[in-house]
């Protein structure tokens, strides 16, 4: 009896290290239970570029890429990117089995695109010789409608100036028949927007562009929306408007210094009104950059001098001067500053 239970154990015990010996049967040793060597994916796109011509803007394009898993393993679809908000991918198949195919549905949305385009597709797989599958579409996309000129820029104008301009809304593709504008309309209460018919008799729409006193000091810019039976339309309308208190030079710039010294840099505060302001003070973003403001010619004249202390860490600094004045339409006044501290080679 005891000579039948050693020889049991005995065969056990062989038993236990044959099985622990075969890594395919023992899923605890590394290797176990996994593909043999060349049991990958393989992704290949069947056609990786697909150029559709030409299209009218403001229609959706639409393609199907084909994606074919030519390896020995299932192929998984991680993903799909692309170049551009306009544009979209969607897989038919996430898992892929060998030989199968999976398709990427593309759709690109033409509207506001003009000329030629171009959008780039990648797909994530893992695939691990080409775990980026990229595809492309590409195309011309015509214009049926243009506002000519198709930005409205005011330039720089005095406070209290009043400006018109004026734009016209053209019909590039005559062929599909009657062309007709409007609503037109833009979110700036200090921009007025008008709607009027062609001098010339054409079909669009002349749009007149006003600037009024209202605007306050500064740059300013909106959007003319524009409809149309074609497509909608954006026109961007911007300038700046200047006030009688202006700075000279607009920005300081310390440039590349040696860390360790103070630098001095100075500009003016210059009054242009008829009526005498003060600068009541001048504050930094940064305790790194100090200000000072002293009247040249009271009322009229100021010069700020800033000093870039010499504590100032080594390294890029960006930052901000805020002037406080007791003009009532430009009560503060803002002077960006730049440096670069420390020793660099060349």
């Amino acid at each position: 009896m005891k000579q039948a239970f050693l020889a049991l154990i005995i065969v056990s015990l062989a038993s236990v290290s044959a099985f622990a010996q075969d890594s395919s049967m023992n899923p605890l040793i590394p290797g176990g239970n996994s593909a043999p060597p060349g049991h990958a994916p393989k992704a290949v796109a069947s056609d990786a570029l697909y150029d559709f011509g030409s299209a009218l803007e403001g229609t959706m394009v639409k393609h199907t890429f084909t994606i074919k898993n030519v390896g020995q393993g299932y192929l998984d679809i991680q993903g799909v990117k692309t170049s551009c908000g306009c544009t979209t991918g969607d897989p038919s198949k996430m898992h892929v089995a060998p030989g199968d195919t999976t398709d990427i549905a593309v759709a690109f949305d033409t509207h506001f695109q003009k000329g030629h385009q171009v959008r780039t597709i990648t797909v994530a797989t893992n695939d691990p010789n080409n775990p980026q599958v990229a595809m492309t579409m590409q195309g011309i996309v015509k214009r049926q409608v243009e506002a000519v000129p198709g930005e409205v820029a005011f330039g720089d104008l005095k406070r209290g100036t009043e400006e018109t301009k004026e734009l016209l809304v053209n019909d590039l593709n005559p062929a599909r028949g009657t062309f007709s504008v409007g609503p037109v309309s833009n979110s700036n209460s200090s921009i007025k927007v008008e709607q009027l018919k062609r001098p010339d008799g054409k079909p669009g729409a002349l749009i007149r562009v006003s600037l009024l006193k209202t605007m306050p000091v500064g740059p300013f810019d909106d959007s003319i929306k524009i409809t149309t039976n074609r497509v909608p339309l954006q026109v961007d309308v911007f300038g700046t408007v200047t006030g009688d208190l202006n700075i000279d030079p607009a920005q300081v710039s310390f440039g590349i210094v040696p860390h360790g010294q103070d630098i001095v840099r100075i500009f003016k505060v210059s009054n242009q009104g008829p009526h005498p302001i003060k600068v009541l003070d001048v504050a930094s973003s940064t305790p790194a950059v100090g200000a000072v403001a002293e009247p040249v010619t009271p009322g009229k004249e100021y010069k700020v001098t800033v000093t870039l202390r010499h504590s100032t860490p080594e390294g890029q600094l960006r930052g901000n001067l805020t002037i406080k004045t007791d003009d009532p339409d430009q009560a503060t006044l803002n002077v960006p500053f730049y440096a670069i501290v420390g020793h660099f080679k060349t």
